[in-house]
């Protein structure tokens, strides 16, 4: 009895249809949906994760010579946030679940492997 009740809240009706499908996710940020654009949800916060695909790159070149010195393998955070950044503008354009999955569990492992590698 529980645990029937306990499925019925949790809704797991997106776990059976299609992860992929626009809007799939529950989840919806202040932004106001398809305003600025037909085909993205969330404009301005996909188009503000620019950041993730031009700070990364810049500092592995910045930070190669502190690599090879002090920490190497550094860059491996950097790719992991080029990552973030393929993850949250899915997420953001699509609102889809498989996106929202996508952008969560990669901050996830930044973190992991952040505290890990200098651990």
């Amino acid at each position: 009895m529980y645990i029937k009740t306990s499925i019925s809240k949790v809704n797991l009706n997106n776990l059976n249809g299609n992860p992929f499908r626009l809007g799939s996710s529950k989840v919806d940020w202040c932004e106001p949906n398809y305003v600025v654009s037909e085909y993205i949800a969330e404009f301005w916060n996909t188009v503000s994760n620019i950041f993730f695909f031009l700070v990364p790159p810049l500092m592995i070149f910045l930070f190669r010579p502190y690599s090879k010195r002090v920490a190497n393998g550094i860059a491996i955070l950097w790719i992991l946030l080029i990552i973030i950044g393929i993850g949250s503008v899915y997420f953001h354009a699509t609102l889809s679940l498989a996106g929202q999955l996508l952008d969560e569990k990669s901050i996830l492992w930044v973190l992991v492997i952040g505290y890990a590698r200098f651990l």
